[in-house]
């Protein structure tokens, strides 16, 4: 998520999409979609009370879909094979980030906490007057058991896993740093200083380096995961303010995305530089990567989702479907003008009629709060036309 300077709305609709799940009989398109690009095939309850939802991150082992539910403080285990929640853990206040990692059978959650306690240690962190009261919880995704909560800075929030060094690195936002974790022993190793407020964070296997945008400095810090220091800090001209990132898969390329201008930047990651921009849905956020479809999702706060197609990884072209552009309103703009959030797809390798089937959960505008939050599932049509992007 994004942290902002005043605090940022505390109340904001989640949405996000991930993989797959079985494949509904009944579609339809939803209110405010392109014809061709959303259609709704099913709507799941998520529990009771509308409150927000950040990250999630899907295990394809176990078929679970883990949510960050920030409002409520919990994590919910939602089963992709039978549309069901599973089960929803309390005791992660403002739960944040969160990343599965099915190889080592774990679970991390970024929990920033929460109340005036968790407020004012971020404000005290904020000027240096404290290390903050963050943690990182790690839990056995067989048992869904805790396995250790351990100190992460002022205000955790991305999450990524450097499988070669067997490490785990946690942006803390409003701590200007990134936190790196033994895998192995549950332990802190470092606190690395990015001289600025840190945005998300990703490693990549092609350049063996750590990514962190300085959305506070316009620059991508670049760290070492086997040293543990940051090797240098590449400026990020023609976007203004970035803070969220993902990496092309095999292409060492990274999409970042500016919340102060609305642009998405393309990075060569090896090379340092900046090499495309596109415009983006107000407010970008979180951005994701089906692999299979080659799409690059980017999810804005204002409700909109830009889609890209990226199959050259250096040029993406904005989706166009019947004549409309690449910066959509999905069904979750039916939430709350600048409240809708979306963290974006996976795809299912197949489905009926060319489709591939997505989750996003949502809290539409207008329900009571009494009413039950859903995880809607769209589909998306396996191919779609293009426009090319503008390079810089």
């Amino acid at each position: 998520m994004r942290q902002r300077r005043p605090p940022a709305r505390l109340i904001i609709a989640a949405a996000a999409a991930l993989l797959c799940g079985p494949h509904p009989t009944h579609a339809q398109a939803p209110p405010g979609a392109p014809a061709g690009l959303f259609t709704r095939v099913g709507d799941v309850p998520l529990g009771a009370a509308t409150s927000r939802t950040d990250y999630e991150s899907f295990d394809p082992a176990s078929q679970r879909l883990y949510i960050a539910k920030m409002g409520a403080g919990a994590v919910i285990v939602f089963d992709t094979g039978q549309n069901r929640v599973e089960v929803a853990l309390p005791g992660f206040p403002k739960a944040t980030g969160i990343l599965a990692v099915p190889e080592r059978h774990r679970l991390y959650v970024s929990v920033p906490g929460a109340g005036l306690a968790g407020a004012v240690s971020a404000g005290l962190g904020m000027i240096g007057l404290s290390s903050g009261h963050g943690a990182l919880a790690v839990l056995d995704t067989t048992t869904l058991h805790q396995l250790a909560r351990l100190p992460a800075g002022v205000f955790p929030d991305g999450i990524t896993d450097d499988p070669k060094d067997a490490r785990i690195f946690v942006s803390d936002e409003l701590g200007g740093a990134v936190m790196a974790f033994d895998a192995t022993a549950n332990t802190l190793l470092a606190r690395i200083d990015t001289h600025g407020e840190v945005g998300n964070v990703r490693y990549d296997p092609l350049t063996a380096r750590v990514y962190a945008p300085v959305q506070s400095r316009n620059a991508l810090a670049v760290i070492d995961p086997a040293t543990l220091h940051m090797v240098r800090s590449d400026p990020l001209p023609g976007g203004r303010h970035p803070h969220g990132l993902i990496l092309a898969p095999g292409a060492a390329i990274g999409y970042v995305a500016c919340d102060g201008d609305d642009r998405l930047l393309v990075v060569d990651l090896a090379a340092g530089r900046v090499i495309g921009s596109a415009p983006l849905g107000h407010d970008p956020d979180v951005l994701a990567i089906d692999p299979g479809l080659r799409r690059l999702y980017v999810a804005a706060e204002s409700g909109t989702l830009s889609t890209f197609d990226i199959t050259d990884a250096r040029a993406p072209r904005p989706v166009v479907a019947d004549g409309a552009s690449g910066i959509q309103s999905p069904p979750a703009s039916r939430a709350a003008p600048s409240t809708a959030r979306r963290d974006a797809a996976r795809s299912k390798p197949s489905g009926p009629n060319g489709m591939s089937w997505k989750y996003v959960p949502f809290s539409p505008a207008g329900r009571s709060p009494s009413r039950l939050n859903s995880l809607a599932m769209y589909a998306v049509p396996l191919k779609l036309p293009s426009s090319p992007m503008r390079r810089p």
